[in-house]
């Protein structure tokens, strides 16, 4: 007989979500933070999909949302030039982050000390959190807006991507560019899965999956 799945249905937004991410297992579980266009980005039990809180003192729509590995971070990535990061237990504002542009994408490294954001004004930026004040060191190369961006090799490296169609490999240390995906149109979105072995990327009506060690593709799945 075939299993019949429901699944969860988590209200509460009032305009498009834009952004999902999960934290890792937590002696509590694990959780779920929504971006949205309404400028309000939310924390929920990702097990049930319950609603813990919203994140309040964004001025524009939130694209992009993330949390540390053991869920005591947030960060939110927004219209109004800001990136923020929050106390994800107490839903406090910590830290914002001015940008020159629209921000698109947030992400931690995995011991929580710097946050990697990227937005419409084409730089990758990292900014160490324990010295907020310091400028945050800066990765230029991308020719339109970056839309999202991810920590890989144990944080050593640095994927990107953009509306200029590519997907662009960095190193940290150095800030050069080591590899460059081109597509025929915009990605719109990638992520890793299986411990970081698979890179998905879609764009177009194309998802595709990725050897994440050498980059090459593994499989396509075109719909119509």
């Amino acid at each position: 007989m075939a299993m019949r799945q429901t699944p969860l249905t988590c209200s509460g937004h009032t305009r498009p979500v834009v952004d999902l991410a999960f934290s890792g297992i937590t002696p509590y579980g694990y959780f779920l933070i929504s971006a949205c266009k309404d400028g309000k980005p939310m924390l929920r039990q990702g097990d049930t999909g319950d609603w813990i809180g919203t994140f309040l003192g964004h001025k524009g729509a939130v694209w992009g949302a993330t949390l540390n590995t053991d869920a005591t971070k947030a960060a939110t990535a927004a219209a109004d030039f800001t990136a923020k990061v929050w106390d994800a237990v107490s839903g406090d504002e910590v830290l914002t982050l001015a940008h020159k542009h629209i921000v698109k994408t947030v992400t931690f490294t995995q011991d929580s000390n710097c946050l990697l954001t990227g937005g419409n004004d084409k730089l990758l930026r990292i900014y160490d959190l324990s010295n907020p004040e310091a400028a945050p060191q800066e990765i230029a190369g991308h020719s339109s807006a970056i839309k999202k961006a991810l920590w890989c090799n144990n944080d050593k490296q640095i994927l990107s991507a953009s509306e200029d169609k590519t997907i662009r490999l960095w190193d940290r240390s150095s800030m050069e560019e080591v590899k460059t995906l081109t597509f025929d149109t915009s990605v719109s979105s990638m992520e890793y899965v299986a411990d970081g072995e698979i890179l998905v990327i879609t764009y177009g009506k194309t998802i595709a999956f990725y050897n994440a060690l050498r980059y090459t593709a593994r499989s396509l799945c075109t719909t119509n």
